[in-house]
């Protein structure tokens, strides 16, 4: 049995997070930050994509990587690996994480 299609205008979202498709096998969350604001560290088991829809973000990881994220960017990367997020402009994004690994 399929499971039920999720339509979202993202223009249209006035929360600073919501949830706007969840099934089985991933998660999909929108986030709106203010300058300084993101996600402190934390991971999940599994993986997860970061799509920027607007502004400039960071990225660090505990493995010693970090990105600087524009308008546009994407970044695919193993969620086990603890992370951050923070907002270096006003920014919209969309984080995807995949179901666990278990």
């Amino acid at each position: 049995m399929s499971e039920q299609n999720q339509f979202y205008k993202l223009k249209s979202l006035n929360e600073a997070q919501r949830v706007i498709a969840s099934n089985s096998k991933f998660r999909t969350v929108y986030f709106k930050f203010d300058v300084g604001r993101g996600l402190p560290k934390h991971s999940h088991n599994g993986y997860a994509t970061i799509y920027v829809i607007k502004g400039e973000i960071g990225m660090s990881f505990s493995d010693g990587q970090s990105y600087e994220l524009l308008t546009g960017d994407f970044l695919s990367f193993d969620a086990r690996v603890e992370h951050d997020v923070l907002a270096t402009l006003e920014s919209e994004i969309l984080v995807t994480i995949s179901e666990s690994l278990d």
